[in-house]
């Protein structure tokens, strides 16, 4: 019984590891990819803008503009909830932003993280 038992953990413990080198190969790939992504916008081959259409979210935007208290508090929520502190008003553009980091903050946060290191790595080719 002991020796099914300890065969099943090497069997276990060997899934976990490859299981993580093969997130780590999915991680870098991704990496990778963002790096391309950014150097293309650096080129001038890409744009550096996002769409989407989303009429609730269009509406909301929208009264938040036109109720400039309300834009500044929700952006300044964004800021809260993503550790930034900046003692501007943040504008349309930087609410958007700022939502869009903290949903994938939230829910892909491996998402997040490689494109922090492409940026990294990034910025450190253009010194």
């Amino acid at each position: 019984m002991d020796e099914d038992l300890e065969q099943l953990r090497e069997q276990t413990s060997t899934g976990d590891r490859l299981d993580e080198a093969s997130a780590e190969q999915e991680q870098h790939a991704l990496q990778e990819a963002i790096l391309a992504e950014l150097e293309a916008i650096d080129a001038g081959e890409k744009q550096k803008t996002v769409s989407v259409w989303d009429g609730p979210m269009a509406a909301l935007l929208s009264a938040l503009e036109d109720r400039d208290d309300d834009l500044v508090e929700t952006g300044e929520q964004l800021r809260d909830a993503l550790g930034i502190e900046d003692e501007s008003d943040p504008d349309r553009s930087e609410v958007l932003r700022l939502a869009l980091r903290l949903g994938f903050e939230t829910a892909a946060p491996d998402k997040l993280d490689a494109t922090r290191s492409a940026v990294e790595e990034h910025a450190s080719q253009r010194l």
